[in-house]
């Protein structure tokens, strides 16, 4: 069997990339977080169904041009579920550029949503094993590609059952414990990450007031943004944003495969 190699980094490279300014997630999607999310925090979003269209959005935001109100910054998404892929994510692109598109020609068009899609990394992951192994090579992805500054793993808890044997490890070690790992991973790099889980996935009750408390500041195993989605009566979504500080609701709906929020 071929042995795995790995880059090692040069003292000249690593100086190099440490003094390379680096575009990060600062004041990033406004209308679910307020001053935030920053440079090694970490936002979890919780749901009883699946929230692929609220990550796409997010998503679009962080690798649209500057110019055009987003991050411009590269994304790693780690697809445990399936619910993400590269055509979902190009036709949100192109109904994006759309509503953005005022004065730009054919080419320049085609040539910014090429830009944007060179941004995205997305890595489908199958089974336990696999993602572990994605962990492990984290940092050398991240070396090689430095403008990644969000990281989105949905769902991190995909294989939770696959793991289990006769001795059950309860919900939230099993969280924790990965979530340690990613953030060991990243550490140094700049990135903030953005990970779902199940609604039920919590072995306390999941009202937003019950689930621990919210670092204020980047912590290893602790969550600084809690983000809670759920569908009202009227066909509409309320997304609750839990903070250290405070805890806001959201309103919006999905039109047309657009989000607009109320």
């Amino acid at each position: 069997m071929e042995k795995t190699k790995f880059k090692v980094e040069s003292g000249i490279q690593l100086l190099t990339r440490l003094s390379t300014k680096k575009t990060t997630v600062d004041n990033f999607y406004p209308n679910l977080f307020q001053s935030g999310p920053k440079p090694g925090e970490v936002i979890e979003i919780f749901s009883n169904r699946s929230c692929s269209f609220l990550l796409i959005d997010m998503i679009i935001e962080a690798v649209l041009p500057i110019k055009f109100g987003g991050a411009e910054i590269g994304v790693l998404i780690l697809n445990t579920d399936g619910h993400i892929s590269l055509q979902a994510l190009t036709a949100a692109l192109q109904n994006k550029l759309h509503t953005h598109n005022v004065g730009l020609h054919e080419d320049d068009c085609a040539k910014v949503l090429n830009d944007m899609i060179d941004n995205i990394f997305i890595l489908d992951v199958f089974e336990a094993t696999q993602l572990y192994t994605t962990f492990q090579n984290l940092e050398n992805i991240l070396r090689k590609h430095n403008n990644i500054s969000l990281c989105v793993i949905d769902t991190l808890t995909a294989f939770y059952w696959s793991e289990q044997s006769f001795k059950i490890t309860k919900m939230d070690i099993y969280l924790r414990n990965l979530l340690r790992i990613v953030q060991k991973a990243v550490q140094g790099h700049e990135v903030t990450i953005l990970y779902t889980r199940p609604e039920y996935f919590n072995s306390s009750k999941d009202l937003l007031e019950n689930t621990e408390a919210c670092a204020d500041i980047p912590t290893t195993e602790k969550v600084n943004h809690r983000i809670q989605v759920f569908q009202n009566e009227d066909e509409t979504f309320t997304a609750n944003v839990r903070t250290s500080s405070d805890v806001t609701r959201k309103n919006f709906k999905i039109e047309f495969n657009k989000i607009s929020w109320l």
